[in-house]
Protein backbone atom coordinates (compact mmCIF):
# COMPACT_ATOMS: atom_id res chain seq x y z
CA UNK A 1 0.00 0.00 0.00
CA UNK A 2 3.44 2.59 0.64
CA UNK A 3 4.45 1.35 -2.87
CA UNK A 4 1.30 2.41 -4.16
CA UNK A 5 0.80 5.67 -2.86
CA UNK A 6 4.47 7.00 -3.33
CA UNK A 7 4.11 5.58 -7.41
CA UNK A 8 0.82 8.07 -7.42
CA UNK A 9 2.39 10.87 -5.62
CA UNK A 10 5.07 10.29 -7.62
CA UNK A 11 7.87 10.14 -4.66
CA UNK A 12 10.98 8.05 -5.41
CA UNK A 13 10.67 5.83 -2.38
CA UNK A 14 10.30 2.85 -1.96
CA UNK A 15 9.32 0.09 1.02
CA UNK A 16 10.01 -3.49 1.49
CA UNK A 17 10.06 -5.80 4.26
CA UNK A 18 13.09 -6.96 6.86
CA UNK A 19 12.67 -10.04 9.27
CA UNK A 20 14.43 -9.36 12.64
CA UNK A 21 14.92 -11.35 15.12
CA UNK A 22 14.74 -10.04 18.58
CA UNK A 23 18.40 -10.59 19.36
CA UNK A 24 19.30 -8.32 16.25
CA UNK A 25 17.11 -5.37 16.69
CA UNK A 26 19.66 -3.30 17.94
CA UNK A 27 22.12 -3.88 15.01
CA UNK A 28 19.45 -4.02 12.63
CA UNK A 29 17.86 -0.06 14.06
CA UNK A 30 21.69 1.02 13.84
CA UNK A 31 21.78 -0.15 10.00
CA UNK A 32 18.67 1.50 8.95
CA UNK A 33 19.86 4.86 10.72
CA UNK A 34 23.89 4.76 9.14
CA UNK A 35 21.91 3.79 5.70
CA UNK A 36 19.37 7.02 5.90
CA UNK A 37 16.62 5.19 5.36
CA UNK A 38 13.87 7.94 5.79
CA UNK A 39 11.44 6.09 7.79
CA UNK A 40 10.26 2.21 8.83
CA UNK A 41 7.70 0.53 10.73
CA UNK A 42 8.33 -1.75 13.31
CA UNK A 43 5.82 -4.83 14.27
CA UNK A 44 5.62 -7.58 17.20
CA UNK A 45 7.51 -8.52 19.35
CA UNK A 46 9.30 -4.93 18.94
CA UNK A 47 6.69 -2.65 19.87
CA UNK A 48 8.01 -1.94 22.85
CA UNK A 49 11.77 -3.08 22.92
CA UNK A 50 12.76 -0.27 20.00
CA UNK A 51 12.07 2.20 22.51
CA UNK A 52 15.41 2.01 23.61
CA UNK A 53 17.06 2.76 20.51
CA UNK A 54 15.17 6.17 20.01
CA UNK A 55 16.53 9.59 20.45
CA UNK A 56 12.69 10.90 20.86
CA UNK A 57 9.30 10.02 21.28
CA UNK A 58 6.17 11.76 19.89
CA UNK A 59 4.07 12.62 23.19
CA UNK A 60 1.31 9.85 22.58
CA UNK A 61 3.93 7.27 21.75
CA UNK A 62 5.35 8.37 25.18
CA UNK A 63 2.08 7.75 26.97
CA UNK A 64 1.28 4.89 25.59
CA UNK A 65 4.98 3.24 25.56
CA UNK A 66 5.04 1.52 22.47
CA UNK A 67 6.30 2.60 18.76
CA UNK A 68 5.32 1.22 15.57
CA UNK A 69 6.70 4.41 12.98
CA UNK A 70 10.10 5.44 13.24
CA UNK A 71 11.21 8.81 11.36
CA UNK A 72 14.42 9.34 11.06
CA UNK A 73 15.16 13.33 11.01
CA UNK A 74 19.20 13.91 10.28
CA UNK A 75 20.20 10.79 12.04
CA UNK A 76 17.93 11.34 14.90
CA UNK A 77 15.19 8.76 15.51
CA UNK A 78 11.94 9.76 16.08
CA UNK A 79 9.13 7.09 17.51
CA UNK A 80 5.34 7.30 17.04
CA UNK A 81 2.29 5.31 17.41
CA UNK A 82 -0.30 5.19 14.27
CA UNK A 83 -1.75 2.54 15.35
CA UNK A 84 -3.66 4.87 18.07
CA UNK A 85 -4.22 6.67 14.67
CA UNK A 86 -5.00 4.33 12.89
CA UNK A 87 -7.94 1.82 15.78
CA UNK A 88 -9.79 5.64 16.24
CA UNK A 89 -10.07 6.11 12.56
CA UNK A 90 -11.00 2.83 11.56
CA UNK A 91 -13.82 2.71 14.69
CA UNK A 92 -14.88 6.48 13.54
CA UNK A 93 -15.22 5.29 9.83
CA UNK A 94 -17.32 2.47 10.70
CA UNK A 95 -19.68 4.73 12.93
CA UNK A 96 -18.66 4.32 16.22
CA UNK A 97 -19.89 6.85 18.71
CA UNK A 98 -16.27 6.86 20.70
CA UNK A 99 -17.55 8.99 22.87
CA UNK A 100 -21.19 7.47 24.38
CA UNK A 101 -19.80 3.83 24.26
CA UNK A 102 -18.30 1.45 26.26
CA UNK A 103 -15.73 -0.65 25.09
CA UNK A 104 -14.26 -4.71 26.17
CA UNK A 105 -10.38 -4.36 24.86
CA UNK A 106 -9.16 -8.15 24.47
CA UNK A 107 -4.82 -7.83 25.49
CA UNK A 108 -2.50 -5.96 27.23
CA UNK A 109 0.38 -5.83 24.81
CA UNK A 110 1.66 -2.83 22.37
CA UNK A 111 -1.57 -2.70 20.26
CA UNK A 112 -3.66 -3.08 22.90
CA UNK A 113 -1.99 0.17 24.53
CA UNK A 114 -2.31 1.93 21.62
CA UNK A 115 -6.23 1.61 21.57
CA UNK A 116 -6.50 2.07 25.64
CA UNK A 117 -4.70 5.22 25.36
CA UNK A 118 -6.06 6.58 21.87
CA UNK A 119 -9.68 6.02 23.80
CA UNK A 120 -8.85 7.14 27.37
CA UNK A 121 -9.78 10.84 27.34
CA UNK A 122 -12.93 10.11 25.06
CA UNK A 123 -14.97 7.31 25.93
CA UNK A 124 -17.46 6.31 28.35
CA UNK A 125 -16.12 2.78 29.91
CA UNK A 126 -13.07 0.59 28.96
CA UNK A 127 -12.85 -2.94 30.35
CA UNK A 128 -9.19 -4.40 29.38
CA UNK A 129 -8.78 -8.19 29.60
CA UNK A 130 -5.31 -10.10 29.23
CA UNK A 131 -4.24 -13.66 29.67
CA UNK A 132 -1.46 -12.41 32.05
CA UNK A 133 -3.63 -10.45 34.90
CA UNK A 134 0.11 -8.62 35.87
CA UNK A 135 -0.13 -7.07 32.53
CA UNK A 136 -3.31 -5.74 32.75
CA UNK A 137 -2.76 -4.36 36.14
CA UNK A 138 0.35 -2.54 34.89
CA UNK A 139 -1.18 -1.14 31.95
CA UNK A 140 -4.13 0.26 34.52
CA UNK A 141 -1.46 1.80 36.95
CA UNK A 142 -0.06 3.64 33.50
CA UNK A 143 -3.47 5.23 32.90
CA UNK A 144 -4.28 6.47 35.49
CA UNK A 145 -1.48 8.02 35.96
CA UNK A 146 -0.74 9.43 32.55
CA UNK A 147 -4.21 9.89 31.33
CA UNK A 148 -5.67 10.78 34.39
CA UNK A 149 -8.43 8.03 33.51
CA UNK A 150 -9.34 4.46 35.77
CA UNK A 151 -10.17 1.31 33.66
CA UNK A 152 -11.54 -1.99 34.52
CA UNK A 153 -9.18 -5.22 34.22
CA UNK A 154 -9.40 -8.76 34.57
CA UNK A 155 -7.71 -11.63 33.37
CA UNK A 156 -8.99 -13.37 29.83
CA UNK A 157 -11.36 -16.37 30.28
CA UNK A 158 -14.68 -17.48 29.01
CA UNK A 159 -16.71 -16.17 32.48
CA UNK A 160 -14.80 -12.88 32.23
CA UNK A 161 -15.93 -12.20 29.01
CA UNK A 162 -18.96 -13.34 28.72
CA UNK A 163 -19.68 -11.02 31.61
CA UNK A 164 -18.04 -7.96 30.20
CA UNK A 165 -19.66 -8.11 27.02
CA UNK A 166 -23.63 -8.21 29.34
CA UNK A 167 -22.47 -4.12 29.42
CA UNK A 168 -20.38 -3.89 26.14
CA UNK A 169 -20.55 -1.57 23.11
CA UNK A 170 -18.03 -2.64 21.05
CA UNK A 171 -15.18 -5.77 21.42
CA UNK A 172 -12.00 -4.97 20.22
CA UNK A 173 -9.40 -7.94 19.82
CA UNK A 174 -6.18 -6.38 20.27
CA UNK A 175 -4.33 -9.85 20.98
CA UNK A 176 -2.23 -11.41 18.16
CA UNK A 177 -4.70 -14.47 18.36
CA UNK A 178 -5.66 -15.22 14.60
CA UNK A 179 -2.32 -13.83 13.50
CA UNK A 180 -0.32 -16.00 11.39
CA UNK A 181 1.94 -18.63 13.34
CA UNK A 182 -0.53 -17.64 16.65
CA UNK A 183 -4.06 -19.23 14.96
CA UNK A 184 -5.62 -20.08 18.68
CA UNK A 185 -9.28 -19.28 19.43
CA UNK A 186 -10.28 -16.82 21.55
CA UNK A 187 -12.52 -17.82 24.82
CA UNK A 188 -15.82 -16.74 22.71
CA UNK A 189 -18.78 -18.71 21.51
CA UNK A 190 -21.94 -17.05 19.35
CA UNK A 191 -23.67 -16.81 22.14
CA UNK A 192 -21.98 -14.67 24.36
CA UNK A 193 -22.75 -12.02 21.31
CA UNK A 194 -25.79 -9.81 20.88
CA UNK A 195 -27.13 -8.54 17.48
CA UNK A 196 -26.52 -4.65 18.80
CA UNK A 197 -22.61 -5.47 19.36
CA UNK A 198 -19.86 -4.27 17.10
CA UNK A 199 -17.12 -6.28 16.91
CA UNK A 200 -13.45 -5.15 15.74
CA UNK A 201 -10.80 -7.00 15.34
CA UNK A 202 -7.28 -5.84 14.59
CA UNK A 203 -5.71 -8.82 13.17
CA UNK A 204 -5.10 -8.93 9.79
CA UNK A 205 -4.09 -10.49 6.68
CA UNK A 206 -7.20 -12.19 6.17
CA UNK A 207 -10.80 -11.13 5.28
CA UNK A 208 -12.51 -12.50 7.97
CA UNK A 209 -10.75 -14.17 11.17
CA UNK A 210 -13.11 -16.96 13.40
CA UNK A 211 -14.01 -13.87 15.69
CA UNK A 212 -15.38 -11.76 12.80
CA UNK A 213 -17.00 -15.10 11.30
CA UNK A 214 -18.91 -15.40 14.69
CA UNK A 215 -20.27 -11.76 15.20
CA UNK A 216 -21.51 -11.66 11.47
CA UNK A 217 -23.26 -14.53 11.83
CA UNK A 218 -24.89 -13.24 14.89
CA UNK A 219 -25.60 -10.15 12.86
CA UNK A 220 -22.90 -7.62 14.92
CA UNK A 221 -21.57 -4.97 12.97
CA UNK A 222 -18.14 -5.92 12.29
CA UNK A 223 -14.67 -3.67 11.52
CA UNK A 224 -11.51 -5.90 10.01
CA UNK A 225 -8.12 -5.30 11.22
CA UNK A 226 -7.68 -4.19 7.50
CA UNK A 227 -8.83 -0.62 8.19
CA UNK A 228 -6.86 -0.04 10.86
CA UNK A 229 -3.83 -1.71 8.67
CA UNK A 230 -4.96 0.73 6.61
CA UNK A 231 -5.22 4.41 8.55
CA UNK A 232 -2.55 3.58 10.66
CA UNK A 233 -0.23 3.53 7.21
CA UNK A 234 -1.77 6.74 5.67
CA UNK A 235 -0.71 8.43 9.07
CA UNK A 236 2.86 6.73 8.70
CA UNK A 237 2.90 8.42 5.36
CA UNK A 238 1.61 11.54 6.11
CA UNK A 239 4.73 11.34 9.09
CA UNK A 240 7.41 10.37 6.94
CA UNK A 241 6.75 12.05 3.31
CA UNK A 242 4.71 15.95 5.05
CA UNK A 243 1.71 14.71 2.80
CA UNK A 244 -1.58 13.62 2.95
CA UNK A 245 -1.98 9.57 2.21
CA UNK A 246 -4.29 8.78 -1.01
CA UNK A 247 -6.53 6.31 1.02
CA UNK A 248 -7.94 5.06 -2.16
CA UNK A 249 -5.17 3.76 -3.87
CA UNK A 250 -3.38 2.47 -0.64
CA UNK A 251 -6.73 0.72 0.10
CA UNK A 252 -7.26 -1.24 -3.35
CA UNK A 253 -3.53 -2.25 -3.24
CA UNK A 254 -4.07 -3.46 0.30
CA UNK A 255 -7.07 -5.73 -0.64
CA UNK A 256 -5.50 -6.44 -3.90
CA UNK A 257 -2.58 -8.12 -1.86
CA UNK A 258 -5.01 -9.68 0.34
CA UNK A 259 -7.11 -11.55 -2.79
CA UNK A 260 -3.89 -12.56 -3.66
CA UNK A 261 -2.95 -13.90 -0.46
CA UNK A 262 -6.16 -15.87 -0.34
CA UNK A 263 -6.17 -17.38 -3.89
CA UNK A 264 -2.23 -18.57 -3.27
CA UNK A 265 -3.94 -20.67 -0.22
CA UNK A 266 -6.45 -22.09 -1.89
Amino acid sequence: MHNAAFRELGIDSVYVPFRVPSRSLGNAVQGLRSQGVSGFNVTVPHKIEILKYLQRLDPLAQRIGAVNTVQNVNGKLVGYNTDATGAVEALRQNGVSLGSSAFTILGAGGAARAIVFALAKISRRIVVLNRTLERAQSLKREVKRKAHRSIEIGQLTRKSLTKALLTTDVLANATSIGMGDNPGCLPIEKTDLKRDLIVFDIVYGERETDLLRKARRVGCRTISGTEMLLHQGAEAFRIWTGRRAPIGSMRDALLAAMEAKDDACC
